[in-house]
């Protein structure tokens, strides 16, 4: 029987280039699924995938036919691969090509069917992969989780590795700080070279027999430093086994110091751990909350325009706002000048003015000596003329004289004359 709750988490990508297969089925899988996105080609879906994947949006499933045209179900399988090793990926195939069924094993294909299919054979698998694929990314999660908190742990105990015949191959800073070595003083040396020869000896017979039996060791162990200073640990080591065999492939001792300055220390460390877990889950939640609100955000995408027309036109707006302070700044510089201008001007001005009265005084001045001069030329001139009529007067004076002295003249020529 499907479980319709889970199918309902999931989101699919359905390729299918039957204009009347998708017109059927496309409301049956939209209420069956949480989203579903439908492409008619190979090129259309692939574009479709990566648009998605780069916004964030997770792709549970891809159910594909195999013949479709501009790119081919292979070659969409093909692609999807590139980026993607994991993703389910179901065939729906015409006939049995056993050619195309071969090819598409060697891309890893999930499953594939011959049409007509079952419908409810294709959604028990679409149920059976993801289910899979969920616990599958759960153990990566946790194993991610596991390699984190080893290499924290890493930094606030003493560890090292060593192999099934006792050699160490791994030793962490905190241990060569403590120790006071190297690498190359340690690596492949046998683990209880650091081991404090006061340890009893059922203590180390019961720890070896505990790991080659496979199970965890536990105890308290005092160690020695190169200077011969010593330090104790609550040490805790565990057997790794081949992932195909029961075989014992190396072991990993984790050690917890316990003098009182470092215990301070440890506590402090594990205080962090704690809290960065806590940031860490409280971070995922917010991390769910975030990516819920991106596809909210995602129906209002639209509005980024508007927002980007509003932000033009402020920023329009600041242009002519500074433009105008530019412009006023101006008028008062201008302003400034022109006072300084007009201030010259005026003292120009009343400078002219003063020079203008005093040069309508002088004028005027003048004038009056002009009119004194004017008037005694002219009784110069009455003088000379009267002095002209006199000199006429004498002159004709002179002439009627000479005229009767001629005459005077001729009278007594004449007399003589006579005589």
């Amino acid at each position: 029987m499907l479980n319709k709750e889970f199918l309902k988490t999931l989101t699919i990508l359905y390729v299918e280039n039957d204009e009347n297969i998708i017109t059927s089925f496309e409301p049956f899988l939209n209420n069956l699924f949480k989203k579903v996105f439908i492409s008619n080609n190979g090129k259309d879906a692939l574009t479709k995938y990566n648009d998605l994947i780069n916004n964030k949006e997770q792709i549970d499933i891809i159910i594909s036919e195999s013949t479709m045209p501009y790119m081919s179900g292979i070659e969409l399988l093909s692609k999807i691969r590139e980026s993607n090793k994991n993703l389910p990926f179901i065939f729906f195939t015409e006939d049995n090509d056993i050619n195309l069924l071969l090819e598409s094993l060697k891309q890893d294909v999930t499953a594939h069917f011959t049409k007509p299919v079952k419908f409810e054979e294709v959604l028990q698998k679409v149920e059976e992969v993801c289910l899979v694929k969920k616990e599958e990314d759960k153990v990566l999660h946790s194993q991610a989780e596991v390699e984190e908190y080893l290499e924290i742990i890493n930094k606030v105990a003493v560890v090292f590795i060593f192999d099934e015949n006792g050699k160490i191959n791994y030793v962490n800073e905190f241990l060569k700080e403590l120790v006071g070595c190297e690498d190359d003083d340690i690596i492949g040396e046998d683990y209880k070279i650091i081991y404090h020869h006061e340890i009893a000896k059922e203590i180390l017979k019961n720890q070896e027999e505990t790991l080659l039996n496979g199970q965890n060791w536990q105890g308290k162990l005092k160690y020695i430093t190169r200077n011969s200073s010593t330090f104790y640990a609550n040490s805790t080591i565990f057997p790794i086994l081949h992932k195909n065999s029961n075989e014992i492939k190396k072991f990993i001792s984790v050690n917890f110091i316990t003098t009182k300055e470092e215990q301070n220390k440890r506590d402090y460390k594990k205080k962090v751990l704690y809290n960065l877990q806590e940031t860490r889950k409280v971070y995922k939640v917010a991390q769910d909350k975030i990516d819920i609100l991106e596809k909210e955000l995602e129906k209002y995408k639209d509005y980024n325009k508007v927002e980007e027309a509003v932000n033009d036109y402020k920023k329009h707006n600041q242009e002519q706002y500074n433009e105008i302070l530019r412009l006023q700044n101006r008028l008062k510089n201008g302003n400034k000048k022109f006072e300084q201008l007009t201030y010259g001007l005026n003292k120009e001005i009343n400078k002219i003015a003063t020079m203008t009265s005093e040069m309508k005084i002088s004028e005027v001045r003048s004038s009056k000596k002009i009119i004194r001069v004017t008037e005694e030329i002219k009784t110069k001139e009455a003088y000379i003329q009267r002095i002209k009529e006199e000199i006429e007067k004498r002159t004709v004076k002179i002439k009627n004289l000479k005229d009767v002295e001629n005459h005077r003249k001729e009278q007594v020529l004449a007399q003589k004359e006579k005589q």
